[in-house]
């Protein structure tokens, strides 16, 4: 009985599951960074969609390697967490490769191999390439307080700013 169990014990520890995940995009919205309640960014959209791999590789989930020095300031993939890292990088990837700012309507794919302490998270994201092309003044000073979007698909109705 003792080797059954061990076995066991043996057999759970070396299989792994997968699992992916993809997002709807519900959630992301473009940040425009308000100067003044009046003084609104201008962006400048491409029709052609723009796609980026990373991938890497994490033990006990916070010692991690692989995968690109870069890093997003704009992105929404969060900060923390092997997923959150291979999707910043793949949407910094996205972005140096189109020269662009941010990621228009971004969907990311994770596939995620985890192992108990090892894990290994590929990310894909696509999106329309966005640039700031200018500030646009709006005369009309009987605005509301202007905040950037939060997460959340309803930000961008609640009064937040989208970009259509």
């Amino acid at each position: 009985m003792k080797k059954v169990i061990y076995a066991a014990a043996l057999a759970a520890l070396a299989a792994g599951c997968v699992s992916v995940n993809q997002n709807t995009g519900d959630d992301a919205c473009l940040k425009q960074w308000i100067v003044k309640d009046v003084v609104h960014q201008k962006y400048s959209v491409d029709q052609n969609t723009v796609s980026a791999c990373n991938q890497l590789n994490c033990l006990f989930g916070w010692i991690c390697w692989g995968g690109t020095e870069l890093n997003a300031d704009q992105s929404d993939a969060g900060l923390f967490g092997a997923e959150a890292k291979a999707k910043n990088g793949a949407y910094a990837k996205a972005c140096e490769a189109a020269g662009c700012d941010q990621l228009a309507a971004a969907r990311y794919k994770v596939t995620t191999e985890d192992y108990f302490v090892f894990k290994k998270v590929k990310a894909e994201v696509k999106g329309y390439p966005t640039k700031v092309v200018g500030v646009e003044v709006l005369e009309n000073k009987t605005l509301p307080p202007a905040v950037p979007c939060k997460k959340g698909g309803a930000a961008a109705a609640k009064g937040g700013f989208g970009l259509f």
